[in-house]
């Protein structure tokens, strides 16, 4: 039985919405356009009245032909992809091994989940001391097989997977918890079906399991690659960008070209340019994981 909304509920539904959709607009929707505004103009805080000369698309294109831009988008694309497809093998792994409820399984689905609330700074903080060639537990372990201490985050061949560690670490257990909650509301009518039929596990995995979770999925990837494409305040801790520029993403160059250099229109530009990026990303994935179960 359908319910009809009479046109005087349509009007209490809006008024009800009303105070969230004025918070969106006051905190999300005037922010990006006065970003927006701000990226046509040359507002350097040093020169005072700058932001009042209009110089049109100049940022943008002063931007695409800086090669620091397009070094930082590719270290931003390398650790999304690689954060993001490990997060979600990992997550989805400790999902299944805890969905089986073995004993002590809800005290370590406690301690694996504390990981993800923890702030970001801190966990930079603390990885990067453990890190530490002199004093740190990494090193401590790898020396136990007799392998000598590394300068993990000052070298530039293995900065950027240190970090990806660190950001699996702290996020799968985010990708474990939606997965987890799938799980347990798959219908078991299906899986009945399916043995009846004379499914094996395997069959059973691939054709009901991994069909069945393909939103889960979806919304684990889309949650973490927006996050991992504006990760900051972690590699800032750990690395600040460095060695040299082997870690500076997208974030790290915009909040120095803000912060340090004072181009706060050129900022804006590179922050539309980034939304852009990852809208465009987004949209891809979701459009490829709509398709039809031949994914799988």
């Amino acid at each position: 039985m359908k319910l009809q909304l009479k046109l005087k509920d349509k009007h209490y539904l809006m008024l009800f919405l009303l105070p969230a959709i004025i918070c969106l607009a006051v905190l999300s929707v005037y922010p990006l356009l006065f970003s927006l505004k701000n990226s046509f103009f040359n507002w350097d805080l040093i020169k005072p009245g700058s932001q009042e000369n209009f110089i049109g698309f100049k940022n943008y294109i002063a931007i695409l032909k800086d090669d620091a831009f397009w070094v930082a988008l590719w270290i931003t694309l390398k650790y999304t992809f690689f954060s993001v497809s490990a997060a979600l093998v990992f997550g989805m792994a400790m999902a299944f091994l805890f969905f089986r409820n073995l004993f002590g399984t809800w005290v370590v689905r406690t301690i694996v989940i504390a990981a993800m609330v923890i702030s970001p700074v801190i966990v930079g903080t603390l990885w990067r001391l453990m890190y530490s060639p002199d004093y740190g537990l990494v090193n401590y372990i790898i020396g136990l097989v007799g392998i000598p201490p590394q300068s993990f985050l000052a070298n530039t061949n293995s900065v950027l997977a240190s970090l990806i560690l660190v950001d699996v670490w702290e996020f799968a257990p985010l990708i474990m918890v939606i997965i987890l909650a799938a799980l347990q509301g798959l219908p078991s009518a299906i899986y009945e079906a399916g043995l009846i039929d004379g499914c094996n596990k395997m069959q059973l995995f691939l054709h009901i399991t991994l069909p069945l979770l393909k939103p889960s999925i979806l919304l684990s990837l889309l949650i973490r690659t927006m996050d991992c494409f504006r990760t900051f305040d972690s590699i800032y801790a750990m690395t600040g960008g460095g060695p040299g520029t082997s870690s500076q993403n997208l974030n790290i160059l915009m909040f120095n070209t803000g912060f340090e250099f004072f181009q706060i229109s050129k900022v804006t530009a590179m922050a539309v340019l980034s939304l852009v990026v990852i809208t465009i990303i987004c949209l891809l994935m979701v459009k490829s994981l709509r398709k039809d179960s031949s994914l799988w």
